[in-house]
Formats: structure tokens, sequence, C-alpha cells
């Protein structure tokens, strides 16, 4: 199957993407500034450069990411919105009011659910379940999160993970199976479940590092992480596959909007 874009069309719809996982860069950075700031040998730099510091890594998987998307994506009826309007497609802005109510339920119960499951982890990785309640210090922390769960992890996440990984990973499997055996018009639907459980496995092992700066990775805890985080990334794929990158977008954000909904309750009543 060939991309309905040519390659300047093609570019737009990635600058597009781009400048919208880039308000998550940003936001994941401007979050980071005071933590960069404790290190002795940064603490002199300005703001400017922090920030730019703390977005480098960020910003190179962004451009990579989102280009492997913008290759594959278009090719097997994967669908964003917004890349098609940049495109000078024909977005269905429809599509995404219709698929709200969907979104928001499937975000909003996902959370539901990760904590019911965190509970029943917690006797095996002796870690304490969702955001600890405390004192005016963590309140304040965890609200000045909420840019960075809603931008970095309701969209740029996304577009890392579903858009420029499990695109390519779905791309990738039906090409080579098209050469391997009888061609198909486009993948069947293993091989975009596949792709789907892939991309959130590496959802979930994509959250250890930010894990092992506060507690020590054991066993119980690594798989703790790995599947909570991939069954969250699987029902994105879903989404993604079924209705448009940008309806996973909207149920990450949810899942983000209820945690903190939550852990602001708890920190206030406790």
């Amino acid at each position: 199957m060939s991309s309905p874009y040519g390659w300047k069309a093609s570019v737009r719809g990635a600058a597009a993407l781009f400048a919208l996982g880039l308000l998550g860069v940003l936001a994941l950075a401007v979050y980071t500034v005071p933590a960069l700031r404790e290190i002795p040998e940064l603490s002199a730099l300005s703001y400017p450069t922090l920030v730019l510091l703390a977005s480098i890594n960020s910003l190179l998987l962004l451009v990579v990411f989102v280009l492997l998307g913008a290759a594959t994506a278009p090719r097997i009826d994967l669908t964003s919105h917004v890349f098609t309007w940049a495109a000078d497609g024909t977005p269905e802005w429809g599509e995404i009011r219709d698929s709200l109510p969907l979104a928001l339920a499937l975000g909003t119960g996902l959370f539901v659910l990760i904590v019911v499951l965190d509970v029943v982890f917690a006797q095996f990785t002796g870690v304490p379940t969702g955001e600890p309640p405390g004192d005016a210090d963590a309140l304040a922390d965890l609200l000045a999160s909420i840019p960075m769960r809603l931008l970095y992890g309701g969209i740029t996440e996304e577009l890392l993970l579903r858009w420029g990984f499990m695109a390519p990973v779905a791309y990738g499997l039906w090409w080579v199976g098209n050469r391997a055996g009888e061609a198909t018009d486009a993948p069947s639907e293993p091989i975009f479940w596949i792709a789907i459980v892939v991309s959130a496995i590496m959802f979930g092992v994509g959250h250890l590092p930010a894990l092992a700066t506060t507690f020590e990775l054991t066993t119980p805890l690594i798989l703790r992480t790995v599947l909570l985080n991939a069954l969250a990334g699987i029902v994105l794929g879903w989404l993604f596959w079924k209705r448009s990158l940008e309806t996973a977008m909207i149920a990450h954000a949810a899942f983000h909007v209820a945690l903190v909904v939550t852990s602001t309750a708890l920190i206030v009543l406790f």
C-alpha cells in the first residue's frame, strides 16, 4: 500500500505533529528544571539553558519517531487527523467528537483498573500504591506536574509509542510478510495486535528509568511496572488502530486527569 501523500505533504503533516509533541517536551523540561538545579555542576546555568538541556534527548526522539510514523502510518490506514489536516487531506474532525465519550470512559476506567491491580501487586513489591499522601509540598509538586502529565504523557508519549513505534512495527511486519509469502493489500489483524502488544511492552519498559530514581528495581517491581503500563498501552494502541491517534491521546490524558483528581483528594483529606 502506497502513501496517500507526497513527500512534501508528509513533511507538513510531520511538522504539525512535531509542533504538537513539542508542547509535551517543553512541559517535561520545565518540570525537570528544579531537579537539575540541585546538581552542583548545573546550578549556575541559566533557566533557558537548563530547559534546553532537559529537552535535547526528548527533542531528538520526537523528530525521529514522528518521521517514522509519517513514513508508515498513512500507508496502513492508521489515522492522525492533525497529520491529515496539515498534509492537505480531509480530516474528519467529527470523528474526534464522536470518539470523545469512548476515550474519556476508557482513560478513566484504565485508571480505576490499574489502581486496583496496583493494590494487588503491592503485597509483592512492598511499594505504596498510588500517589503518596502528604503535605503542601506534595500537593504543590502534584499540581506542578499537571502540564507534564497532560502534554508529555497525553500527547508526546502517544507520538513516540503509538505513531512512531507501533505504526512502523506494523508496517515492517506487513512488508516482510508480503515478501516472504502471499502479498496482501493491508496488514492483518494479528499483525496489528503484535504491533500493539510490542509497543505496549516498550511503553511499560520506558517507565522503569524514572521509577529507578525513587525505588530499587526488584524483579516484582519491574514486572508490576511493565505489566500495568503495558495494559494501558494495549488499550491506547487499540484506540489508535480503531479510531485515531488523537483518540488515544485523549484517553491517555483522561487517565492522568483521574490520577491527579484522586491524588489531590488523598493529599487534602489525609
